[in-house]
């Protein structure tokens, strides 16, 4: 993709050397290519989340005619967005990739020592499962198991529905209003034995897992497995993942059960303080 070059007279370009920590000072050299330009432009809603097109155009000294091509090659991908007053700020597409690179790995190694306490004071396997909030679908991203492992397995970053199960319902009682009756449309019945789903139910259950700030369930993902989740959430206050602990039924003791809250309410709660959401 190619742009019109604009040259500048030496004795009218009052540019302004940008300072060495802002997205404009990536380019030092080579400033004009469309892929530089874009690349600073998305830098720029690392520092600030909404931006109107003047301020912009003066953060990377670029003409708002440049700058509003910019936006206009970002925004059909989901990129870039405006809100109701017109200011621009990230789109779906950037958090998710932000997401993706910044979030998943070091989350892992965030989470991985918070997943050896649980089993080591427990004795039970501890699962980290993450949102993918652009399907409205969830998977296991890590694990931590005793010596005496679970009899069936767990299958790691593999999607999985949002209705079935504490490990989901813990995630989706704290999406949106529209964003649960898409999963309610999507009607995905159990993943164990293919009952169907009941919208009434789930319902209910989100109304009572928002109000307790945990989930609880038993077979629903696993034969005689027993779920206890409780969410952890970002640095914006969004549901990220949540912290399980899966027990089989014959080692179940539901006198241990809210200890055992209480526990995953403690690590759930330093998570998300590492996340940045006190």
């Amino acid at each position: 993709m190619s742009e019109t070059m604009v040259s500048h007279s030496p004795k009218t370009d009052k540019r302004v050397i940008p300072s060495s920590d802002s997205p404009a000072a990536f380019a030092r050299s080579g400033d004009s290519g469309t892929v530089n330009r874009t690349l600073r432009l998305l830098s720029c809603f690392a520092e600030q989340e909404r931006w109107g097109l003047n301020d912009l155009a003066k953060a990377l000294n670029l003409p708002k005619a440049t700058m509003h091509r910019l936006l206009g090659l970002c925004k059909p991908l989901n990129f870039v967005m405006q809100d109701t007053d017109g200011l621009y700020q990230p789109g779906l597409a950037l958090y998710r990739l932000a997401g993706k690179l910044a979030s998943e790995m070091p989350l892992n190694q965030l989470a991985e020592p918070i997943l050896r306490d649980v089993r080591d004071r427990t004795d039970e396997t501890v699962l980290l499962t993450l949102l993918d909030r652009g399907e409205l679908q969830m998977y296991f991203s890590l694990s931590a198991s005793p010596a005496h492992p679970l009899r069936y397995t767990i299958q790691l970053n593999r999607l999985q529905p949002l209705s079935w199960g504490a490990t989901a319902r813990s995630l989706l009682a704290f999406l949106s209003p529209q964003e649960i009756d898409e999963v309610i449309r999507r009607a995905e019945p159990s993943p164990l034995n293919g009952r169907p789903l009941s919208a009434d139910e789930l319902s209910a259950a989100l109304a009572q897992i928002r109000q307790q700030g945990y989930a609880v369930s038993y077979a629903e993902r696993a034969p005689e497995a027993h779920g206890v989740s409780v969410p952890f959430f970002d640095n914006q206050g969004q549901v990220r993942g949540n912290l399980t602990l899966t027990v089989p039924d014959f080692r179940f003791d539901a006198a241990k059960l809210p200890a055992w809250i209480a526990l995953l309410r403690e690590s759930a709660a330093a998570l998300t303080c590492r996340l940045g959401w006190s």
